[in-house]
């Protein structure tokens, strides 16, 4: 298969280390590894899947493994682990954001995005949350915090993802990231759905142009995330659990009958049922902007 000349890994490497190059240095003293070299070290450990750095560290004392280092992605000297991450530490993920535009807009260039377009040429964009860092001893002031049963307090990191999918390809293609994370001066905590609301106004920001869909599950689904998109003009698929909608599943309950919809495939009956109309919450408002959802509350049965 033919590769782009700008899809390639020595081209993307190329790019992604241009990038790392305009990074604002904040160690004030002489530094013996350039942060090029670091991030492009904790980049390569992932690259390689190593389970640690310690080991991804010992990988690379080996001769070989030091050239392919050195041949794929440029690194000149290897950081000690601990520098490495104490570095990087240091280093804002915003200043990550440039990295997901320069490679999402050479794919478009490519036009490898056009495989991704689904139902009316939308593309679907799911986001979901993941804790990367957690600890009962160690802190910082972004830390998320949550009290244990036994009492103690565990700490944690975690980032909400946007990534472009469709169902019949399995590569995925980050989009943007937010931190779920308590700043400076906040006296709320942080959470999923409050990060989702930042995410969304960045990526239409950022693709203004992008006919997107979200998907997401039960905890996005909620009146001031749909305002939210609304506003956007951005359409929305998300789950719906009986536990977090009790509204919504008893109006459901009431019906007798859903509209069905049956189909015949290779030996098997799909049916699909769903009621249009149906309320998201019982709150008083929630006739002037979510009263009812745009999309039908579908359910999926498989029959053999």
């Amino acid at each position: 298969m033919h590769v782009k000349k700008h899809l390639s890994l020595e081209s993307l490497v190329y790019g992604f280390r241009k990038l790392l190059a305009e990074f604002p240095e904040s160690r004030a003293q002489a530094v013996d590894y350039p942060l090029t070299d670091i991030v492009m070290s904790g980049f390569a450990c992932m690259f390689f899947q190593d389970p640690s750095l310690l080991q991804f560290q010992k990988r690379m004392e080996e001769e070989k493994e030091s050239s392919n280092l050195k041949t794929l992605f440029g690194v000149e000297r290897i950081p000690e682990s601990t520098q490495l991450r104490d570095v990087i530490d240091t280093i804002p993920s915003e200043h990550f954001s440039a990295v997901f535009r320069e490679f999402f807009s050479r794919l478009q260039r490519a036009k490898h995005l056009e495989q991704f377009q689904s139902y009316h040429s939308k593309y679907l964009v799911s986001i979901d949350g993941t804790q990367y860092f957690g600890s009962n001893n160690i802190s910082c002031k972004h830390c998320l915090r949550k009290e244990q049963k036994d009492g103690t307090l565990s700490c944690s990191h975690q980032v909400l993802q946007g990534a472009l999918m469709h169902p019949e390809i399995k590569q995925v293609i980050p989009l943007i990231a937010e931190d779920i994370r308590n700043d400076d001066g906040s006296t709320k905590q942080d959470c999923e759905l409050r990060a989702a609301k930042r995410l969304i106004d960045r990526l239409h920001s950022e693709h203004p142009q992008l006919d997107m869909t979200i998907l997401g599950d039960s905890l996005f689904s909620k009146q001031s995330m749909i305002e939210q998109l609304r506003r956007h003009g951005l359409s929305y698929l998300f789950g719906a659990k009986p536990g977090d909608h009790k509204v919504m599943f008893q109006y459901l309950a009431d019906y007798d009958e859903l509209n069905e919809l049956r189909i015949e495939k290779d030996g098997k009956t799909y049916l699909y049922q769903w009621m249009n109309e149906v309320p998201l919450s019982g709150r008083e408002d929630a006739s002037s902007a979510t009263k009812f959802l745009n999309s039908p509350i579908a359910s999926f049965r498989l029959a053999a």
